[in-house]
């Protein structure tokens, strides 16, 4: 397996004004159609969402694909096909194979992705593959898989505004205009209170859901999301695994809770489930790209003992020195955690910095 933080994609272009995807699939003969596909867009909730619809379809079909992102722990888990990761010697030959391409086409990074996981889907036979998409919707290069039969809208928040827009409007128009012809848009129940700007949408086939049992409250909206869609298309499913960093319980004496809350509604949601934990030491790290000021001013207000700290890795932030003097600053996340094996811990922030905690916790357990 590739780990994350190792060199593989050879790629420094992540945005573009144009994206040239598009044009190469066409020049290929559009592979990404033979794939029957449920979109994914929203804020929060799309890889739990995903994962849940994927864990369903494979009870009733013999060949379901999976593409997410951001990984993990390793590259591969951004291509999924039959429960299992795409496996090294496809990746690499995949990507060896149209290296030349890539750079022709000038791809950027999540583009190259895409590609990727459409000729694994193809060469593995896949018949239907749930696509979370990167940022977005209309604008993202999972729009270009034609062949869709439903869309899920998670839950909607500000989040890439650079990107999506100032407004609430500006980002529901982008996420929920990837829906292609009448195909229904599955609209998670936390989008209730947006109600009035997507019932504007006339053209489109909106169908709200409801939320559903859940062990964790905020999962409530993603399972019920995705029961309704795979009622839809005639699966029952009644048990539903989130995928592992969102609100994992590593250890339950003394506490140690890590979750991928990375953006003020994620934090909000979160916090209605941690609260119910006491005595525990929050530990927040953020990416760089994020609004960390209004998530920290947030926990300060749920939470007593707040620590924070960097990590190794391209996207952390660099922790402002008057950030440092309102909050206990943790110059080594690891050391601390060493030291505090036997108090209650609750790491949250950045899914670039959860893998990091999964990965001490697994090696010192």
């Amino acid at each position: 397996m590739i780990r994350v933080d190792e060199s593989f994609i050879e790629t420094k272009i992540l945005f573009r004004k144009k994206y040239n995807l598009k044009k190469l699939l066409e020049d290929v003969g559009n592979p990404q159609n033979n794939i029957k596909v449920i979109n994914v867009v929203g804020t929060n909730g799309k890889g739990s969402t995903s994962k849940f619809i994927y864990d369903g379809l494979r009870t009733k079909y013999q060949n379901v694909g999976l593409f997410i992102s951001p990984a993990f722990i390793y590259q591969n888990e951004r291509v999924q096909a039959n429960g299992q990761y795409i496996d090294d010697e496809s990746l690499k030959k995949i990507y060896e194979d149209n290296k030349k391409t890539f750079l022709e086409y000038e791809l950027t990074f999540f583009e190259i992705w895409t590609f990727i996981a459409i000729v694994y889907f193809n060469a593995k036979g896949v018949e239907y593959a749930v696509i979370e998409a990167g940022i977005g919707g209309k604008l993202d290069c999972t729009n270009l898989f034609n062949n869709q039969v439903a869309v899920c809208l998670t839950s909607i928040s500000f989040d890439h505004t650079e990107l999506l827009g100032n407004t609430i409007e500006e980002i529901i128009d982008h996420k929920i205009n990837i829906t292609k012809l009448n195909n229904p848009v599955f609209i998670s129940n936390d989008n209730i209170k947006y109600k009035k700007i997507i019932n504007k949408y006339t053209s489109l086939n909106i169908v709200y859901t409801k939320k559903a049992k859940s062990n964790i409250s905020y999962q409530k909206a993603n399972v019920g999301l995705a029961k309704k869609v795979l009622d839809y298309l005639g699966i029952k499913v009644s048990t539903f695994i989130p995928p592992i960093g969102r609100f994992t319980i590593l250890r339950e004496k003394p506490l140690l809770l890590i979750d991928g809350c990375h953006n003020i509604d994620g934090l909000m949601k979160f916090t209605k489930d941690a609260k119910k934990y006491k005595n525990f030491k929050l530990v927040y790290a953020s990416s760089k790209d994020k609004d960390y000021l209004t998530s920290l001013n947030f926990l300060r207000k749920k939470f007593k003992n707040i620590y924070i700290t960097e990590f190794n890795h391209q996207k952390s932030w660099i922790v402002p020195n008057e950030l440092k003097g309102k909050y206990t600053f943790i110059d080594n996340w690891q050391s601390f955690l060493d030291k505090n094996i036997y108090n209650n811990i609750v790491v949250c922030g950045s899914l670039y910095f959860i893998p990091q905690v999964l990965e001490w916790y697994r090696s010192n357990k």
